[in-house]
């Protein structure tokens, strides 16, 4: 049985001032979400969805415009504070340990938690739960694993150009006492901005020197397929961009694979697509234990669980990533498996079980 632990190390908070901006992103991400204009020093980023503005697209920037707003944005926030950003959770899996390293956090209103569903039920699920009825903070938990000769990170956080409550994945490695270069793997979920764009430093190269990175085929191809934008609404194209840049650095370092596939002994991808069209987790066994590393397969500890027939905002798949949620609900709570999830509170490692007709997640004591 996978023993686990939880703590909050001390951790200074990120500097906001080394925020950088990418020529091709920057302004096209504040075109997607505008901040909060009640955030208060200590809390989370708000993200809020930006239909009434399509000044920015893919090929044209007002940098004015993106400065202005970049400007008030700093003013109205501060980072979160250490504990608040930097909870980890850690885990003995057979002869593998795993550590749950912090990239920070987002508060997403509820409206971006179940898409077609009226705001009303999904309040009353939230409210039925005592969780907040009007936003919900999404942690950015992203596992470190050491494997046999391996040290392996699954995704990579947000990077520094995402939002000022993202980004501290650096500041937790270094707290965590680990030398960026012994990461000798860097396994994707997805592509999506929180879990791709840490992978380069405030260079724009890649922030893990000596690691192989690794990526579904299935997602590689879709993100830097030339007509991606095509395919995508207008609101996405910032996701997009900000990937083909990253991958594009990536490349030479970068190896896909085919869900299905070994990675390394003992670490075997598995197809969850639906979140995104090449979205996969990753199942690790080392003697009798097992950990399943979820990405995005699994968002809400409550809604994820109670309706997985419920898509998220983010969901680019709806149908797929419902159907993909049931079958790993019910493979978890059969397998009774050690999960490790990315946005789920406290680390987000525990399990599923079956609670009537639905699910309900346990975190780990």
């Amino acid at each position: 049985m996978p023993s686990v632990r939880r703590w909050t190390p001390p951790h200074p908070a990120a500097d906001a001032a080394t925020l950088s901006l990418w020529e091709r992103v920057d302004s096209l991400v504040l075109s997607l979400f505008c901040v909060d204009s009640d955030a208060r020093p200590g809390s989370e980023t708000v993200m809020t969805r930006r239909d009434d503005d399509t000044r920015f697209g893919p090929s044209t920037l007002d940098r004015r415009a993106f400065l202005g707003a970049t400007a008030l944005a700093a003013a109205a926030i501060a980072l979160p504070s250490p504990a608040a950003a930097q909870a980890i959770a850690s885990a003995r899996i057979g002869a593998a340990s795993l550590q749950i390293l912090s990239d920070g956090g987002i508060t997403l209103p509820v409206s971006m938690l179940a898409r077609g569903v009226p705001p009303a039920d999904v309040q009353k699920v939230l409210a039925a739960a005592g969780l907040p009825v009007d936003a919900t903070r999404n942690g950015l938990n992203v596992p470190l694993l050491s494997l046999g000769d391996d040290l392996v990170l699954f995704d990579c956080g947000a990077g520094r150009n995402f939002l000022p409550t993202t980004g501290l994945l650096p500041k937790s490695i270094e707290a965590a006492g680990i030398d960026p270069a012994k990461v000798t793997r860097v396994l994707f979920t997805h592509a999506h901005p929180d879990h791709l764009w840490g992978a380069l430093d405030e260079f724009d190269t890649p922030a893990f020197p000596n690691a192989t990175y690794h990526m579904a085929a299935a997602e590689w191809d879709f993100w830097v397929d030339p007509q991606v934008f095509a395919k995508l609404p207008e609101e996405r194209h910032a996701f997009a961009a900000g990937a083909q840049r990253v991958l594009k650095a990536l490349e030479p370092q970068l190896k896909r694979f085919r869900p299905g596939e070994e990675i390394i002994s003992g670490l075997a991808a598995i197809d969850t697509r639906g979140h995104t069209p090449g979205h996969v987790s990753f199942e690790v066994r080392t003697g009798s234990d097992s950990l399943m590393i979820l990405g995005d397969a699994l968002t809400h500890p409550v809604l994820s669980f109670q309706h997985p027939d419920w898509a998220t905002a983010f969901d680019q798949e709806p149908e797929r990533a419902a159907a993909t949620r049931k079958s790993l609900l019910d493979r978890l709570a059969g397998d009774k498996l050690l999960v490790s999830t990315y946005h789920l509170p406290a680390g987000g490692l525990g399990r599923v079980e079956r609670q009537g007709s639905a699910y309900r997640f346990v975190p780990a004591a």
